[in-house]
């Protein structure tokens, strides 16, 4: 029999080299955005409000999210900037923020309610993709990793 001793550590006592292994493979892992069904959720209830279809879609980190829907013209006939709450929070996601406030702020700056829509839905999905890659950052994963108390041998590979 032999006996095998290895020793562990804490994020934070990596060296450089260590921690910036520990963050690849913490990337280089499936990576779970935590958030996903509340982003998508609070899309479709803003297109939901306005009678649209979301079809398809796609968001992740680092490319350009891509969608389609039905929108159409007649989706938007008879809005008034008077009967939208630009603080609207119908799923109470941060996202309805995003999407809420930049509709207002558009359909108020151009009165087109179809062109606000389509700008509020763009910003949507790049805040989704911005929070998706923010919590890519070396920054994030260092919290995350001394958060939940991850070890690591010495050159930075997770232990068990």
């Amino acid at each position: 029999m032999e006996t095998i001793q290895i020793d562990v550590f804490n994020f934070h006592e990596l060296d450089d080299t260590g921690k910036e292994k520990a963050r690849d493979c913490y990337r280089s892992a499936a990576f779970d955005y935590a958030w996903a069904q509340e982003s998508i959720f609070s899309i479709q209830s803003f297109c939901d409000f306005f009678g649209v279809t979301l079809k398809n879609w796609e968001c992740g980190p680092y490319q350009s999210p891509s969608y389609t829907t039905n929108a159409e013209n007649s989706h938007f006939r008879g809005i008034r900037l008077s009967s939208i709450d630009r603080e609207k929070m119908p799923t109470g996601y941060c996202l309805d923020c995003t999407l809420w406030q930049k509709f207002y702020d558009e359909f108020k700056r151009t009165g087109d309610a179809k062109d606000a829509f389509d700008e509020a839905l763009w910003s949507g999905f790049i805040e989704w993709q911005n929070d998706m890659e923010s919590q890519l950052s070396d920054e994030c994963i260092d919290d995350f990793l001394t958060a939940n108390e991850y070890q690591f041998t010495i050159d930075g590979d997770f232990y068990k």
